[in-house]
């Protein structure tokens, strides 16, 4: 019997609620049960594995994530269409977002013993620097992202010192790192070098061909 189409959400929020508030360690069938209202049964139906239910709410961070970014790149479009895709994602990995960072901080002991949950942020992670791969100035592009990363990580488990004015500066200077960021130049077709192939080799003399 199908279960109703709530019941799934139902199941992520008691997740992610359990996980925000007590860890990755805490997650169980039972306490979900407990939290959502929705039956054990109904519960294996959408994750029939703990892994599965980890998984799915790394997506969803994920998800939430990638429309932030979506926001940010709709907005920097018409200003920096050549870095937009880059500067997005600056901007929204320096967006203080205390829900995010709990959630991230109750998944960090699971993910890094996980291969199959760290694969998707690995793979997220990559599609992204690929942006900055492809700009005209690769290493600085990188650096910032790198930057951005570690403002996040350090803020989400409590380790940070800065001041408000002091992460205002430091964002301020890492997007605008991104907006001036050269634009990366190919080659026209006309000044490229046409492709001859291989060198004929060269016969000794007296050998046959």
């Amino acid at each position: 019997m199908p279960r109703p189409p709530h019941a799934r959400q139902a199941v992520l929020e008691a997740a992610e609620a359990i996980v925000k508030e007590l860890g990755a360690a805490h997650l169980t069938f039972d306490a979900i049960v407990k939290r959502s209202g929705i039956t054990r049964g109904g519960v294996t139906y959408h994750f029939p594995t703990k892994d599965a239910l980890l998984a799915a709410l790394v997506e969803h961070d994920i998800g939430r994530w990638q429309e932030c970014i979506a926001r940010q790149r709709a907005r920097r479009a018409a200003t920096s269409p050549a870095n937009a895709e880059l500067v997005a994602y600056l901007e929204s990995g320096c967006e203080p977002d205390e829900e995010v960072s709990r959630l991230c901080a109750g998944l960090l002991s699971a993910t890094s013993t996980q291969k199959e949950l760290t694969q998707r942020w690995r793979a997220f992670f990559s599609e992204h620097l690929a942006h900055a791969r492809a700009s005209g100035d690769p290493a600085l592009a990188m650096l910032l992202m790198l930057a951005v990363d570690g403002l996040f990580w350090l803020e989400t488990l409590g380790l940070s010192t800065l001041d408000t004015g002091e992460r205002q500066a430091l964002v301020g200077r890492i997007v605008a790192l991104g907006e001036d960021l050269p634009v990366a130049t190919t080659p026209r077709v006309s000044d490229r070098v046409p492709d001859r192939g291989p060198a004929p080799r060269r016969r000794a003399r007296g050998t046959r061909p």
